[in-house]
């Protein structure tokens, strides 16, 4: 399984957000289960942006950004994707290029926080606490779970 993770939970994984831990969680069952955890490529310059505007800057920024290379398969936005997300009856162009970025490559799923964003979505959406609910081993409890509700 392909899981694509939405820029905000991102954001809130290493901004140490109180949503960080479910996203840690949902990231961790990827790894348990053997799925596939990725990104868009179009979501990188945001992530840059948002950690420096929160006051990183340097080797700290570098390193978080050398960790989600390290973390996740970077999939490509091709032309054709911005194409088809202005024809996407979605709200939000960013979501819609993410998501129509994510059906080209395969993408299973995407993990959000913003799921109302999704709902016209060629690839279907869930909250983070959703997906470790649906796919984490019985045999794994994670304390601490936020169970964060979507925004």
């Amino acid at each position: 399984m392909k899981v694509c993770f939405d820029v905000n939970t991102l954001i809130y994984l290493f901004a140490g957000a109180p949503e960080q831990a479910d996203v840690f969680f949902a990231y961790d069952v990827t790894n348990i289960r053997k799925f596939d955890a990725c990104i868009p490529a179009c979501a990188l310059p945001t992530i840059h942006y948002i950690m420096r505007r929160g006051g990183l800057k340097g080797e700290e920024l570098d390193g978080i950004m050398q960790n989600v290379f390290e973390m996740f398969d970077v999939f490509d936005v091709i032309e054709q994707d911005g194409k088809n997300a202005l024809q996407n009856n979605m709200n939000d162009y960013e979501d819609a290029l993410i998501a129509e970025s994510a059906a080209r490559n395969g993408v299973d799923l995407i993990l959000t926080y913003n799921e109302k964003d999704f709902i016209d979505s060629p690839v279907k959406a869930m909250l983070p606490a959703q997906f470790i609910e649906a796919f984490k081993p019985a045999s794994v409890e994670y304390a601490g779970m936020n169970q964060g509700q979507s925004r």
